[in-house]
C-alpha cells in the first residue's frame, strides 16, 4: 500500500478512535466503490459503499431540483444507527455509520473537520 493510501486510512481510523460513537468510516467514489475504509471486506462494507455512492447522486439532485445551494451533509437517523454522507469533492463522499445515541451535531462537526484534512491526500494520490 502506498504511503498516501496509508495516510488516508490512518485519518479515518484516527477519527473512529477519538470519537467512539463513529463506528465506521468509508471514502467512496461516485459508483459506490470503496477507496479507503475502516471496515473489513464484506457485506457491510459493500452496503456502506453503495449508500455513499447513492447519496452523492442524491446530493447533486437536491442542488439541481430544489435549489438548496451547496449541500454539506446527509443525515439518516434510525432507531439502531445513524448514517452520514459528506461530500468530499465532486467524485468522492465520506460515509459514516454512527451509534444511535450519538449527538448528530458533534458527529457532524468531526466529519466536516475531517474533509479538509483528506483533500490534500486525495490530490496527492491523483498525481
Amino acid at each position: 500500500m502506498d504511503s498516501t493510501a496509508q495516510q488516508l486510512r490512518d485519518r479515518l481510523f484516527s477519527l473512529t478512535v477519538r470519537v467512539r460513537e463513529i463506528r465506521a468510516l468509508m471514502l467512496v467514489d461516485q459508483n459506490g466503490l470503496a477507496l479507503e475504509s475502516t471496515l473489513g471486506p464484506g457485506g457491510l462494507e459493500e452496503a456502506l459503499g453503495a449508500f455513499g455512492g447513492a447519496m452523492a447522486a442524491q446530493l447533486e439532485r437536491a442542488q439541481r431540483d430544489f435549489d438548496v445551494g451547496p449541500v454539506y451533509m446527509v443525515h439518516v437517523l434510525g432507531r439502531d444507527r445513524q448514517l452520514f454522507a459528506v461530500p468530499v469533492d465532486r467524485e468522492r463522499t465520506l460515509a459514516a455509520i454512527v451509534e444511535a445515541n450519538a449527538t448528530p451535531a458533534t458527529v457532524a462537526m468531526h466529519l466536516m473537520a475531517l474533509v479538509p484534512a483528506l483533500l490534500p491526500l486525495l490530490e496527492e494520490k491523483e498525481v
